[in-house]
């Protein structure tokens, strides 16, 4: 089996310089339970600090690629007939329930598999505009740390799984 590609990440964290931010980033994927990874790589080159003009950019991408992720869920949610919350006490557990699950978790501050941008300061997807004046007045502590998520995955054929469950 391969080591392959699950996920793929940018972390904002503080630390001294770049090798305490990854550190620190690699501590916490070993110590976290919410998703667990063969293997981190922390790829170098498409980190940045907030001493580097384009930090802002890919800070703002990064929210937003999660701010996307969560609104194509609950366009998921919509074409299950899910759009309205009065609706949602009849929700039978299984795929609706799961994605308001990701929502909840995309929202709430949970890491996942999903997050393309979290916030390892305030454990958060987003953040808050105190951290942003921080950020600002204090660029030299943070750093944006891209770490890709490597897992052996089986050589299955998954189109039938996915099939089976009318999401192919």
């Amino acid at each position: 089996m391969d080591s392959e590609l699950i996920s793929s990440h940018l972390l904002l964290v503080t630390g001294q310089g770049f090798e305490s931010c990854r550190d620190n980033v690699l501590r916490f994927f070993h110590n976290t339970i919410l998703v667990k990874y063969d293997r981190v790589d922390v790829i170098a080159e498409e980190s940045v600090s907030a001493l580097q003009d384009e930090f802002k950019e890919k800070l703002a991408e990064g929210m937003g690629q999660n701010r996307q992720r969560v609104e194509q869920l609950l366009g998921e949610l919509r074409q299950e007939g899910f759009d309205d919350l009065g609706n949602w006490l009849a929700m039978p557990q299984g795929y609706p329930s799961k994605t308001v699950h990701e929502i909840a978790h995309l929202l709430d501050g949970f890491f996942g598999i999903d997050s393309a941008f979290y916030n390892l300061i305030d454990d958060s997807h987003w953040v808050s505009d105190a951290l942003q004046l921080e950020m600002g007045e204090n660029p030299q502590r943070y750093w944006l740390i891209r770490a890709d998520g490597r897992s052996q995955v089986a050589n299955i054929d998954r189109i039938p799984f996915l099939r089976r469950h009318g999401k192919e």
